[in-house]
């Protein structure tokens, strides 16, 4: 057995070999065989070559606080003065006025700008002078507009020589005659902006539109068509109390499954010299179904009508919330009827308030309008009391939708849609 002195020796050398080793791992710059040993980089601050680069050739950089940015001048925009004015004229022809200046540092004086249109609303097309005005009698027209603003300014007298048809340029219909707006850039005298109004009186045969504002035959009252969806109901019998005691005629698009509630009111809007169309048979949105199941809605309810009144209704019916497709329009072709569609609507089923349906009606009120609303409402019947009265103080015939599409579109045809007439800037 080994004495004690021997494992004491045999400690003290393993003690020391383990000192020598933690040495010589210190001077090896290593901490394991996993480890990257750490590059040493040179001081550039003593001017030492650095990637071939002294310290001394960098650029230097100063603290961003010690730069002083300057801001980007902001640019003028000018300053527009402008003004507008818009007519409407006869039902059909619209009128559109604009003019000004434009103010800006880039330039010494303010650019002049005017721009004018007339808009047919029947066809939606822009009307040009020659459309307007007989080009062939123009010196009658330069020297109709020479008397007008020599009315508006005596001391123009001198420069009227110098009228040409570029004073012409803006010109719109108004009530009375044709505007004429006369512009700076124009006219040379200094007056600004101004019009001046050539009567249709005086401008006789030069005037081309004269027959459509009935100015050479009697003048026609502008018509609308009341349209009423969803009867018959009680509310149906208040509406035609209305219209037997102020006069006029409506257009009730009814529902098939509803007539027989109510026969008897079905019979006397007939007899009052209304009409009684189709709105489908169940209110069923007919772009959700087959060919025949649109075809059994709307014969059925036509079939329903003339069984009540021994009236056939004209062929032409109103669509639930108005929606159509392809397969609507073809079945609609098909069996001869046409849809009738809608150009003022003050949402009378969402608005319950007769001031709401009053305003937007008398708003938009205008020759060819036809008229959307809803006779199962309390609310649209109490806005008819005011509406309808209101309508024929301003001029307006009452007809039925039939009568206003013969008038503006001729005969029907038989997958047409009729929309009605709408102010252009509505």
């Amino acid at each position: 057995m080994r004495s004690k002195a021997f494992w004491l020796i045999v400690l003290a050398v393993a003690i020391l070999a383990g000192i020598i080793s933690c040495m010589s791992s210190n001077t090896s710059g290593h901490s394991g065989t996993n480890t990257t040993p750490v590059p040493i980089l040179p001081d550039i601050y003593d001017n030492e070559d650095v990637d071939g680069y002294l310290y001394q050739d960098m650029p230097y950089l100063e603290p961003w606080d010690e730069y002083e940015t300057t801001p980007e001048p902001t640019p003028d925009p000018g300053l527009l003065d402008m003004q507008s004015d818009t007519v409407f004229v006869a039902g059909r022809y619209a009128g559109f006025f604009t003019w000004g200046h434009f103010h800006h540092s880039a330039v010494d004086e303010p650019v002049v700008f005017a721009e004018s249109t007339v808009l047919d609303t029947y066809t939606d097309v822009d009307l040009d002078i020659s459309d307007i005005i007989d080009m062939e009698q123009l010196e009658l027209v330069f020297a109709l507009l020479a008397e007008a603003i020599l009315a508006y300014a005596p001391e123009s007298a001198p420069f009227l020589f110098r009228i040409n048809e570029n004073w012409l340029t803006n010109m719109v219909i108004d009530h009375e005659g044709l505007r004429v707006l006369l512009t700076p850039d124009i006219a040379p005298w200094d007056l600004g902006f101004f019009s001046v109004l050539i009567s249709y009186e005086d401008l006789g045969e030069a005037f081309l539109l004269e027959v459509e504002l009935g100015l050479r035959e009697p003048p026609r009252l502008p018509m609308v068509a009341l349209t009423f969806d969803d009867g018959p109901h009680f509310y149906t019998d208040i509406i035609l109390d209305i219209l037997e005691e102020h006069g006029g005629r409506a257009t009730f698009c009814v529902l098939g499954y509803r007539i027989h509630y109510r026969p008897n009111t079905v019979i006397r809007a007939v007899n009052l010299g209304h009409e009684v169309v189709g709105h489908s048979w169940d209110h069923s949105d007919l772009t959700r179904l087959n060919a025949n199941a649109i075809s059994n809605q709307i014969t059925r309810t036509s079939a329903a009508i003339e069984e009540v009144t021994g009236v056939r209704p004209p062929p032409i019916f109103r669509a639930p919330f108005g929606l159509t497709n392809t397969r609507v329009i073809n079945v609609s072709r098909d069996l001869g009827y046409s849809l009738l569609h809608w150009s003022v609507d003050p949402q009378d089923w969402a608005n319950r308030d007769v001031d709401h349906i009053y305003n937007h009606i008398m708003d938009r009120a205008m020759d060819g309008a036809i008229i959307l609303l809803h006779d199962i409402h309390t609310t649209t019947a109490e806005a008819m009391k005011l509406v309808i009265p209101r309508l024929i103080e301003e001029g307006f015939q009452l007809v039925t939708a039939s009568e206003l599409i013969a008038y503006f579109y001729g005969e029907t045809e038989p997958g047409e849609i009729y929309m009605g007439h709408r102010p252009p800037w509505f």
